[in-house]
């Protein structure tokens, strides 16, 4: 009878026998403490993952957990392996992305300009920076010079479709290691080369990358590049918003799309480096994703953008879901069951759902009668109502609010067109002028409370575990909450250990708002000044 051996674990440093695993991935083995600490130093910190890139053909790549994750825990820092900017934007800065303001240059208005290639930038230290420089060395060899003018800071330049494609294809002469990592990546361009924007990059783009820079590249590798750039890059924004530029993190790239993902990522420092960090506890086995997408769109608005954009059709369990996991995201009311003359109250009013959510053509009928419409009905009245809210004056609660009222027979309280104008008021009420916490009515001032109650439960659904999205909607509601107490006590409508009470329960959102936005830099004093004074509001309970 025949045995199956079992394959003995080897030491990653002497390659004799172990049974020592690193404590961080679980897959490399070690003979002792010292070989594990000599293959730390010797490149193991580098490669030691939570995770493993793994292939099927349904998934193709994706990224695996190799060991339980917990809720919080970094999963992966990696730094950009091409910044630039998208292929349309705004004036932006080549080296810093910072957003371009015009300058005044003998008597007209115009952008400072790097005096080699011509190419707006923010100044001589941009001009000079790394990433810049071999781009700007081609260009000036060729007697290429940018022809970009200031004519009106909020208009696109289509010209930029080519500084991200020339910075990967000039990879091939100084990084080919890097190079080759990028051209790895799926680009999906047999889809890409059908859409009009690519009819206008094999003229443009690549009649500037071989007759004008002269690069010996084929024309399917120039599109290619482009189309890796267009299904991988990550929109990168600085904290203040003045900052934005788009890029390539290989191994991030390998993560699969879930509407319901179960990691959120953040940007940090001038390098844009990227950490990837688990939102909810990852068992081992379990796929680690990241979402493509808007998590408060609805299941039309964000399977056509991942169609277009990301050129695949999503068919995870929340897509596949005509109610969006009981929200009620993307649906409306039946106008037959809910109309004029309808006993119906609001918790039983029937919905319209799709009949087959993963074909847009598919229509949609009632939860309840007969009555359905068509497909393109859904999209044309989700549009108009779309334009409606975008085109609202956002200075004030009062337009978003008539929204909300004026459809509340049409739309769900969660559809995502009230949730949008519900997060809107959220905001509003306690930071506006004239709407800040002290300035409130106590009516408004609740009213922000059951705001924030019922975006954090649309979270829990949608996004769950910690997310950027539930800690801005926790500071919010523990800002108002301690307001409320504040006044309430003064009121006399609370005694002091009511009010201790409910101190500790704002103390309790506060700290976990704390454990979500800690890593973000940008945060630390925000959230130490909300600390203190909150810390001080309770003391003052205390000692009264």
């Amino acid at each position: 009878m025949e045995y199956l051996k079992r394959e003995i674990p080897t030491c990653e440093v002497c390659q004799q026998p172990a049974n020592q695993t690193c404590g961080g991935c679980k897959q490399v083995y070690y003979c002792s403490k010292s070989h594990q600490k000599q293959g730390w130093k010797e490149g193991h910190k580098s490669k030691c993952y939570s995770f493993k890139i793994q292939f099927s053909p349904a998934l193709g790549k994706h990224m695996i957990a190799t060991r339980d994750i917990k809720q919080g825990e970094i999963i992966l820092k990696e730094k950009p392996a091409v910044v630039g900017p998208g292929m349309s934007c705004t004036a932006h800065c080549l080296a810093c992305g910072k957003k371009l303001t015009p300058i005044e240059i003998e008597e007209k208005f115009d952008y400072y300009k790097c005096p080699q290639c011509n190419w707006p930038m923010c100044g001589p230290e941009c001009d000079k920076s790394e990433v810049h420089k071999n781009e700007c060395r081609i260009m000036a060899d060729r007697g290429y010079k940018c022809s970009i003018k200031y004519e009106n800071a909020d208009k696109n330049e289509a010209a930029y479709c080519v500084i991200t494609p020339l910075r990967i294809l000039l990879m091939k002469d100084y990084n080919p290691k890097q190079f080759e990592s990028i051209l790895n990546l799926e680009s999906h361009l047999e889809d890409r080369k059908q859409t009009q924007l690519y009819t206008l990059l094999k003229t443009n783009l690549v009649t500037f990358i071989k007759n004008v820079i002269g690069l010996p590249f084929k024309d399917e590798t120039i599109l290619q590049v482009a189309s890796i750039f267009d299904t991988n890059s990550f929109d990168v924004r600085s904290p203040d918003g003045t900052k934005r530029c788009r890029a390539i993190y290989v191994m991030a790239s390998m993560m699969n799309h879930n509407c319901k993902p179960n990691t959120r990522h953040i940007f940090l420092g001038e390098d844009h480096n990227l950490v990837l960090l688990a939102t909810v506890p990852i068992a081992k086995g379990e796929l680690i994703t990241a979402t493509y997408t808007q998590s408060l769109w609805g299941t039309l608005d964000r399977r056509k953008h991942l169609k277009q954009n990301k050129c695949f059709d999503c068919e995870c369990e929340r897509c596949r879901d005509p109610t969006e996991f009981g929200t009620y995201l993307g649906n409306i009311y039946c106008s037959m069951c809910n109309g004029p003359f309808s006993n119906n109250g609001l918790s039983k009013r029937a919905m319209l759902i799709s009949t087959n959510t993963l074909e847009e053509t598919a229509p949609w009928k009632c939860e309840k009668c007969d009555h359905y419409i068509q497909s393109r009905q859904m999209f044309w009245g989700n549009n108009a109502l779309k334009q409606e809210l975008n085109g609202l004056n956002k200075t004030g609660p009062q337009e978003l609010e008539e929204f909300i009222e004026k459809y509340n027979l049409t739309l769900h309280p969660t559809n995502h067109l009230v949730i949008q104008a519900k997060l809107g008021l959220a905001q509003i009420y306690g930071n506006y002028k004239g709407y800040t916490l002290t300035e409130l009515p106590d009516n408004l001032l609740k009213r922000k409370i059951d705001l924030c109650d019922e975006l954090l439960e649309l979270a829990e659904k949608l996004e769950p575990g910690w997310t950027r999205f539930r800690a801005t909607i926790l500071l919010e509601l523990q800002a108002a909450l301690s307001m409320q107490t504040k006044r309430e006590y003064e009121d006399q409508k609370l005694t002091k250990e009511g009010a201790q009470d409910q101190l500790m329960r704002s103390m309790a959102l506060l700290q976990e708002a704390v454990n979500i936005l800690s890593i973000e830099p940008h945060m630390t004093e925000i959230l130490e000044a909300k600390v203190k004074e909150l810390s001080s509001q309770m003391d003052a309970a205390n000692s009264i």
